[in-house]
């Protein structure tokens, strides 16, 4: 009879220690397991460009088109005399290697296409944000990061200038991989009375030719929450055959926009800081002048 009563309890310990550990597993794969998707990458923006083109630069590697003098752009601010890393009397020889390649081919009105990639596996145009989340009862944390498809952009160039800048996104299709979340951050931005959020070029940038495409800060004012804030966004741009692929991020300050961190019952804080994340295709819709 001892030896039946010892059996009971062992299996009732080891059933304990299997509910523990089911619990905990759940646990970490609802609330913890990130399915979080990688910053936006210039390289793979253009394996989808090139993917959208395939007529026109089969057989092209993602390296050759980086590197190719004449598809490549690289803008500054006109008081800037260097571009990062960039000797001025480098980015001098450029524009005389090169005088007008890339303005004749940018000159335009360049907007959304729609038709390229696809946003189940974050190939097409969208807008974003990561920010990071502290969870509950010693879970942890984890990096939220939602995107919306729904992206309007207007990029006006005339010969050497990149004339105007105005990115819209719609707040409404903002998803990320937890449902739960969505909610929260939907309600946290007011998206019933402010829906979009609006970027806007501070001022023109005068162009210059480059040998690649390279990192560059662009000023300009983000509003979200109907709260508009002078920001700096680094972004990467490069023209594959007739796209123009642009992927970026700046610093966003909830507060700022006067945004309250959302929370939940499993959330304990959520970053005041993150990042808007933003990669997008364009091509030109009408020529300048």
């Amino acid at each position: 009879m001892a030896t039946t009563g010892s059996g009971k309890r062992g299996r009732t310990v080891i059933l304990v220690l299997a509910g523990f550990l089911l619990v905990g597993f759940a646990a970490w794969w609802f609330l913890v397991r990130s399915e979080a998707p990688p910053a936006p990458q210039l390289a793979a923006a253009v394996e989808t460009a090139m993917a959208a083109q395939q007529p026109v630069v089969t057989g092209v590697s993602t390296t050759e088109v980086l590197d190719a003098t004449t598809t490549s752009i690289t803008a500054m601010a006109a008081q800037q005399p260097v571009v990062t890393g960039v000797p001025t009397t480098e980015v001098l020889d450029a524009t005389t290697t090169s005088p007008t390649a890339s303005s004749v081919e940018l000159s335009g009105i360049w907007t959304v296409d729609p038709d390229i990639g696809l946003f189940q596996d974050f190939t097409s145009t969208w807008v974003g944000y990561r920010i990071d989340e502290e969870l509950g009862n010693g879970i942890g944390a984890t990096t939220a990061v939602g995107r919306t498809p729904l992206v309007a952009a207007t990029v006006v160039l005339a010969e050497n200038v990149v004339v105007s800048v105005e990115v819209v996104a719609d707040l409404r299709g903002l998803k990320s991989d937890r449902a739960w979340r969505d909610d929260k951050v939907l309600k946290a931005l007011h998206v019933n009375q402010y829906p979009e959020a609006r970027f806007v070029l501070g001022s023109p940038i005068p162009l210059v030719a480059g040998t690649t495409a390279s990192e560059i800060t662009v000023s300009g004012v983000l509003t979200v929450n109907g709260v508009a804030v002078e920001v700096e966004t680094r972004l990467e741009a490069t023209l594959v055959g007739d796209v123009l692929a642009v992927v970026g991020s700046l610093p966003v300050v909830l507060s700022d926009h006067g945004v309250e961190a959302p929370s939940a019952p499993i959330v304990v804080s959520v970053a005041d800081s993150g990042v808007v994340e933003f990669q997008i295709f364009m091509t030109r819709t009408a020529a300048s002048g």
